[in-house]
């Protein structure tokens, strides 16, 4: 397969019902909010985490996802003393079978290559692995570069659930012990992603690997079902491939909600407002590099687009953008 030939920037807009859409383990497990705007943010790291862990749960044998080549390279693997593997224990794996019998200068081209052959995300997003102190480690800049804070389209409160906990928290005690969690009653977040198909060149990135991402972003986060994850939903996944060395940019600032039933707080649903796209959609047609667009989205979202409501898909076709729609 041939690598990416386009520059790609992609939109993913989801919400999050009662959950914490990405802890801080520094501050108690509260949800990373911006103390100046109050928006909830998302890092980088968080969404890269549901794609991964989505391959991970596709097919849980590794021996098969390298086969098809979407092993996960940043995975929790164990040490043979069942003690959690670092960076370098993690490179040692693959040196193991993919360098045997190779002579020295030829170790570290044929790790790259098992690497980026076997390993999705690193083709995605990049790898950097440690060879010892005398070799300088693997480091590979991936194409797909997400924003390192993704926020809600408005001001979230988060807040702190107290409930019973299962067991008692202590020796000689009658009663059970109280359980604390954070969450945020709702937010629509906005993601932001650039794909540089110069990069790509490096990591051996493929149109297929790019369509596995989408599937990924998609159903990863519709399959978030962990006690503090669960009531993530998808609703809007848009693509847009431009001319190389071209991209619109500023996707996530060019949204806004509009027809809202009541404060930024009491927003719990997407029946409380309409996503605004009129600037996006408008910044879309004036963009000369801009070769066409694709959409997937949840019928729940209602977009508008000045006096027009519909489907984003609806409202690029009323301008005659060049756009389809896609669904998973």
């Amino acid at each position: 397969m041939t690598t990416l030939d386009r520059r790609y920037e992609i939109l993913f807009v989801y919400e999050c019902q009662d959950c914490n859409p990405n802890g801080d383990p520094l501050d108690e497990n509260r949800p990373r909010t911006d103390p100046e705007t109050g928006q909830a943010t998302i890092t980088d790291v968080r969404i890269k985490r549901t794609v991964r862990d989505w391959f991970l749960r596709r097919e849980p044998d590794v021996a098969q996802r390298l086969q098809e080549g979407l092993e996960i390279l940043i995975r929790d693997t164990a040490k043979p003393d069942g003690f959690l593997a670092e960076s370098k224990d993690r490179a040692e794996q693959f040196l193991d079978w993919a360098t045997k019998d190779k002579k020295r200068s030829e170790k570290r081209q044929a790790l790259e290559s098992a690497v980026l052959d076997g390993c999705i995300d690193a083709r995605l997003f990049g790898v950097t692995l440690p060879l010892g102190k005398e070799e300088t480690a693997l480091q590979l800049t991936g194409p797909v570069q997400f924003a390192a804070f993704n926020r809600s389209l408005h001001r979230v409160v988060p807040t702190l659930v107290q409930q019973t906990a299962a067991y008692a928290g202590n020796a000689k005690v009658h009663q059970k012990s109280f359980a604390e969690r954070w969450l945020v009653p709702y937010a629509l977040i906005a993601a932001h992603a650039v794909v540089n198909e110069m990069a790509a060149r490096t990591t051996r990135m493929t149109d297929a690997d790019l369509e596995w991402l989408l599937q990924a972003l998609w159903k990863g986060t519709a399959n978030l079902n962990t006690h503090s994850k669960m009531g993530h939903n998808p609703l809007l996944l848009l693509i847009a491939s431009y001319q190389p060395g071209y991209r619109l940019g500023a996707l996530t600032n060019r949204l806004s909600l509009t027809d809202r039933t009541g404060s930024d707080a009491a927003l719990r649903s997407t029946a409380d407002f309409a996503l605004d796209v009129s600037s996006l959609l408008a910044a879309f047609q004036d963009y000369k590099a801009l070769i066409d667009l694709r959409v997937c989205q949840d019928s729940r979202l209602r977009c508008k687009a000045g006096a027009y409501s519909g489907s984003f898909l609806e409202l690029a076709e009323q301008i005659s953008l060049p756009i389809t729609a896609f669904e998973y």
